[in-house]
């Protein structure tokens, strides 16, 4: 049986210092995620992750940032007018 260096003896074979962190996001995972993407864009989300420094999938920061954290995400309720066009096109189209 060959034996793993012990910077790589953890479950699954991945070195404890590179594991994906699960869970919650940190107001200061938040910050560093958004300004990544306001100053620098995003070519892929998993490059992303890692030139933020976030310890996150790419799927992950991707998630955040088109349900949270996105400066264009409306935050408020519908409107009234939003209701009625809503039940409307429902009647309609089924």
């Amino acid at each position: 049986m060959v034996e793993k260096p012990a910077s790589q003896a953890d479950v699954g074979g991945e070195v404890e210092a590179h594991k994906e962190r699960k869970g919650l996001w940190s107001p200061e995972e938040d910050e560093r995620l958004y300004t990544r993407i306001t100053r620098h864009g995003v070519s892929t989300w998993s490059s992303v992750a890692q030139l933020a420094g976030l310890r996150r999938s790419g799927k992950s920061c991707r998630l955040r940032w088109m349900n949270y954290l996105r400066p264009d995400l409306k935050k408020e309720p519908i409107s009234k007018r939003e209701e009625e066009t809503i039940i409307s096109l429902q009647k309609s189209l089924g």
